[in-house]
């Protein structure tokens, strides 16, 4: 590479690390959009590579409905508000219609174990007992939408709901002895991984990998149950541009 190319490098590396920063700084700049303390259960420590320095905490969490043999909150009318055309009928002809559509930009509902939590626990006899022991994320899937701000003013509790950049997409449902029906589902959370910084890591650094319990096909593997108690707790900040930091890590035996 020549010397014009060298500086060329140079100011693309300068101006990247500047919109970087900009953007760090008007992202925390406020008061932050949500603050939750969450646990190993929500936060799981991801398998580090040699060659990589990085420590990364993924997200876990939940969507209860997807065990429900009814359509729930995320039916055809919450699909049709994101911008799914569901105005045919959902008959066998109709399906592969329906099937055929791409997922969708939308913002996702996030609560902390709050009465989502509550009612998935205590949905069936024996599950409260299980779900506890067992260790699956708290964090709830409840909601869905276009308007991030029309969201948090129907969620305004900041302290336990997070509402995160999302994708969505459209289910045929098809049961046996009742009528296909649609429902959606959130494919995925932005972002799903978190970056430890580096003065935050020694209360990781000695922490082996967690075993997770038998998988479970409906949820995405990062969700699936921890085999034991949550050994952490992490704050975390979400900012103005909905782009979240951590803010503390603590053993779970340590006063907040």
């Amino acid at each position: 590479m020549g010397r014009k190319g060298l500086w060329i490098a140079a100011v693309v590396v300068i101006v990247s690390n500047a919109y970087t920063l900009g953007s760090a700084g008007f992202n925390r700049r406020g008061e932050p959009e949500a603050v939750l303390t969450l646990t190993e259960r929500e936060l799981r420590l991801a398998p580090r590579e040699t060659d990589n320095t990085a420590m990364i905490l993924q997200l876990a969490w939940i969507d209860p409905s997807q065990d429900d043999r009814t359509p729930g909150w995320f039916d055809a009318a919450k699909l049709a508000s994101i911008g799914f055309d569901c105005r045919l009928p959902v008959t066998a002809e109709n399906v592969a219609h329906y099937r055929a559509m791409p997922p969708r930009a939308t913002f996702a509902v996030l609560e902390y174990e709050g009465e989502a939590w509550q009612r998935y626990v205590n949905g069936s006899p024996g599950q409260a007992e299980q779900a506890s022991a067992i260790g699956w994320a708290r964090l709830v899937l409840i909601d869905v939408g276009l308007d991030a701000a029309a969201l948090r003013a129907r969620h305004p509790d900041f302290r336990r709901v997070v509402i995160v950049p999302a994708s969505a997409g459209l289910a045929v449902v098809q049961e046996a002895g009742q009528p296909p029906f649609l429902r959606g589902r959130v494919n995925n959370v932005n972002p799903e991984e978190l970056n430890v910084p580096r003065e935050l890591r020694p209360v990781l650094e000695s922490m082996p990998g967690r075993t997770l319990t038998v998988f479970d096909p409906r949820l995405r593997r990062n969700s699936q149950a921890l085999a034991g108690e949550p050994r952490y707790r992490v704050t975390v900040k979400w900012g103005r541009s909905l782009e979240p930091w951590i803010e503390n890590v603590q053993t779970m035996d340590a006063k907040r």
